[in-house]
């Protein structure tokens, strides 16, 4: 197939996130991949669902390593990782390319599933990999109850929805109901709030942060560090993880709470 780079960079803009919708990484990175691929398979039998499919294939096979606990098989495991959210960018690209940026829901659907049986999941399945070589059980409660409480506010607010728009069926064509839907933590943040979330998402968010800080704790483990310091390190970082979560979950329901209750009296 024959096409010169700058001209598929062009219609690459036209079918994918807007920069102030997606994350800063796969925006300047995954993007420029996916975007190509999903030009290559426009004309192809494979569809979106396909691809989401195989990327929820390969997610679940990076368990598998991660469960070893050793820095090479995390290295193989985040890898995998990466390689199941750059799937997760094609399948999008190729929906809106082919739809004319027009997504169905029922893509949606399968694209939301997938993020919900990987994404939470990564951080239990590395803390597993501690357990296995020899730190206590009590770490994985601790970060499978921090999980939790990590997606219980969103779980809440998008069944509020969900039952808003059963009860009123017109709500649907009212566009104000959908502007006035929270979005989460607010605008108000100081600047010095804002740099300390940034800063937050960067290391610990998901699943860019996640993936990319885990990506370089691993190769500093195969290539500087003994498999007792990769141990330490990762266990502390997986401790500012699950603490991470559990704030979020604290400041995540006040808010959701605050904004609710001010939207929807």
């Amino acid at each position: 197939m024959n096409f010169n780079y700058p001209y598929c960079m062009i219609n690459i803009k036209q079918f994918q996130k807007p920069k102030e919708k997606d994350f800063f990484f796969a925006h300047h990175f995954q993007r420029k991949i996916s975007g190509v691929f999903a030009l290559l398979l426009k004309r192809t039998f494979i569809t979106p669902n396909h691809i989401t499919l195989a990327s929820i294939i390969v997610g679940l096979y990076s368990f598998y390593y991660f469960l070893k606990g050793d820095a090479y098989h995390d290295l193989i495991g985040i890898l995998l990782f990466q390689l199941s959210f750059l799937l997760d960018c094609i399948d999008g690209d190729l929906a809106r390319l082919r739809s004319e940026n027009r997504v169905k829901l029922s893509g949606m659907y399968f694209d939301y599933l997938r993020s919900l049986l990987l994404e939470p999941v990564l951080p239990i399945f590395l803390t597993i990999g501690l357990v296995i070589n020899g730190y206590s059980e009590l770490i994985l409660i601790g970060m499978i109850i921090a999980t939790i409480w990590r997606w219980a506010p969103q779980f809440a607010r998008e069944h509020i929805v969900i039952r808003q728009l059963e009860r009123n069926k017109d709500l649907v064509n009212n566009s104000q109901f959908f502007v006035d839907i929270p979005k989460g933590f607010s605008n108000k943040n100081t600047s010095f709030a804002r740099l300390i979330s940034k800063i937050v998402i960067i290391f610990w968010g998901l699943p860019i942060g996640l993936m990319n800080t885990i990506t370089i704790l691993a190769v500093t483990g195969v290539y500087l560090l003994n498999q007792e310091q990769y141990n330490e390190v990762k266990f502390i970082y997986l401790l500012l993880l699950a603490t991470f979560y559990f704030l979020h979950f604290m400041k995540s329901t006040v808010d959701e709470y605050k904004l609710l209750d001010e939207f929807w009296k």
